[in-house]
């Protein structure tokens, strides 16, 4: 055998030589890789993350699914349902979906959730899952009502986590499991959500500005302390102690009509909305009673106090510094609608702030407990200094109903010309980073339907800047505006019309239907908010 390797030529010495070494390198690679991704759904489950546990992992075919009730079933495509436990401090207990299609499009779609969390955002999940988006949610470290903050009392690890870690944490190992089921990371990634889900999407570009290339922000919460505290102050003025609600959905009703009586028609056009009420000048007193008048048909002068109460800003009683803008006049039929104090902002005093269960809101100091809570505030996301999520080329989208009950719409606009402070100029802000307003639109939805994603998708992946989007009406009103996920029948849609970048307007141009997009431009209007709801007053565009 000797003999016979020595006659070989020196070429083919070496020809042999380098396989064998070849081979031996190869072999020894092989057995200190790690192991190849997961070739089934079902494998996900042996997939081994740092501080995270994949509880389980499932094929659903397509078809009907639904996660739970009270969703019904809707058709969805064929998808991997990841469930996982993350746990970055010893206390925490965060639960995550995974939604991971069969047929992908090579995107990930994080997902907010409202209020004070407590569920997966499944409705969100199943919007994205319908787009060939891999996508996810989370309870952000806690299961319960999105009104109730009892988790919060003596864990300052859950407060963390619902602050900022969870969706971050959510994100960091989601990408991971992506990588794994599909052998190749996820070439862009977004976030959606609103309200406290929209101040979670602020919160990303604020504190971890390389998760997302992209971000939708729906009437984010981003104040939190003054938001609660503002909506504490407003029903404990509405619902003195042990008494009944001064202003109640029905005197909410009432005021709404007449504002639109009176301020309809300030941009040219009767349509039934008002379509910037920050010049509306509607005031509650004009609806006190007159003699003989019908109680139904007016309001008492208490009433009427009480309501104009609710348009103006509320300020600290010692100083006059702003603590949160004001509601805007439309938003009243989202008025009185909790006979109690308002528990959200309750629990923020009770759990969060004062730690104590028995706190009675009713000793609740405007000066004093704002001034305390704010020292310890973790939740809120004012940072304007957006330029780390702006160098690595990353775009936002906020949008805010003109009629929100909930989270006054000036407190977006505030927020906005902080940042346009910070950078210098409208201009250099939105190159990354725009705001919609939209008339008519109460808590996150309502009056117009808009496809922020898919803009989003278009300014991230093609550079198209979104100046004006189509905004698909929906049928009035009588009540309440609708708040909470959307349904699952797809609305009947009686109109269309642009949805413009702010400090744009839509302005009717004189002629053609009222009912079509065609027959509106958005038209310079004025910046900035109400006097006294912000530091930026109402200016023309010029």
């Amino acid at each position: 055998m000797l003999e016979t390797f020595r006659s070989v030529s020196t070429a083919r010495r070496h020809s042999v030589i380098a396989f064998v070494m070849l081979a031996m390198s190869a072999a020894a690679v092989q057995a200190q890789a790690p192991k190849p991704p997961p070739s089934s759904c079902e494998a996900l489950a042996t997939l081994t993350l740092p501080n995270a546990k994949i509880v389980s992992a499932e094929a659903v075919a397509a078809g009907d699914f639904s996660p739970g009730a009270p969703l019904p079933p809707i058709k969805v495509p064929a998808f991997c349902r990841v469930s996982a436990t993350l746990t970055p401090s010893a206390d925490s207990d965060i639960q995550i979906e995974l939604w991971l299609p069969t047929a992908w499009n090579g995107k990930y779609l994080a997902n907010g959730i409202g209020g004070w969390g407590g569920a997966i955002p499944y409705p969100g999940l199943i919007s994205a899952l319908q787009r060939g988006y891999a996508t996810s949610g989370t309870d952000t470290g806690h299961r319960g009502n999105m009104g109730a903050a009892e988790f919060a009392l003596d864990h300052p690890e859950k407060v963390k986590d619902f602050a900022f870690r969870a969706i971050h944490e959510m994100t960091v190992q989601s990408k991971s499991i992506i990588k794994a089921f599909y052998g190749r990371p996820d070439r862009l990634a977004y976030f959606s959500g609103c309200s406290a889900g929209g101040k979670q999407g602020l919160m990303e570009v604020q504190k971890y500005p390389t998760d997302f290339d992209g971000v939708i922000a729906g009437a984010p919460a981003a104040d939190w302390i003054g938001l609660n505290s503002a909506s504490l102050y407003d029903s404990l003025l509405n619902i003195p102690k042990g008494q009944k609600p001064i202003i109640g959905p029905a005197q909410g009703q009432l005021i709404h009509q007449a504002v639109i009586a009176e301020c309809d028609k300030l941009d040219g056009l009767a349509d039934g909305e008002v379509a910037d009420p920050r010049v509306c000048g509607f005031k509650a007193s004009s609806l006190i009673c007159r003699a003989g008048q019908s109680p139904e048909t007016c309001l008492t002068p208490e009433q009427a106090a009480v309501a104009d109460k609710f348009y103006q800003a509320v300020r600290d009683p010692k100083d006059g510094t702003l603590i949160f803008p004001g509601m805007l006049p439309s938003s009243e039929q989202g008025w009185g609608m909790v006979p109690v104090p308002m528990p959200p902002a309750v629990g923020e005093y009770q759990f969060v702030v004062r730690g104590d269960a028995h706190w009675d809101p009713y000793t609740f100091d405007l000066s004093r407990d704002v001034a305390e809570a704010r020292r310890t505030d973790i939740i809120s996301a004012l940072n304007p200094d957006l330029s780390a999520f702006a160098a690595r080329h990353g775009k936002l989208i906020q949008y805010h109903g003109l009629s929100d009950p909930i989270i006054p719409t000036e407190a977006s606009i505030n927020y906005y010309e902080s940042v346009v402070a910070q950078q210098h100029g409208l201009d250099k802000t939105e190159a990354y980073y725009r705001l919609f307003l939209v008339p008519g639109m109460g808590h996150c939805m309502g009056a117009y339907d808009a496809d922020w994603i898919d803009a989003l998708d278009q300014w991230v992946e093609h550079g198209k800047a979104p100046q004006e989007l189509l905004g698909h009406r929906l049928p009035p009103t009588n009540g309440p505006p609708p708040m909470g996920p959307p349904p699952a029948v797809a609305p009947v849609y009686t109109g269309t019309r642009p949805i413009c970048a702010y400090p744009a307007m839509a302005k009717y141009n004189g002629v053609g239907s009222a009912d079509s997009a065609n027959s509106f431009s958005c038209r310079p209007a004025p910046r900035g908010v109400r006097d006294g709801d912000g530091p930026v007053k109402l200016k023309s565009t010029g």
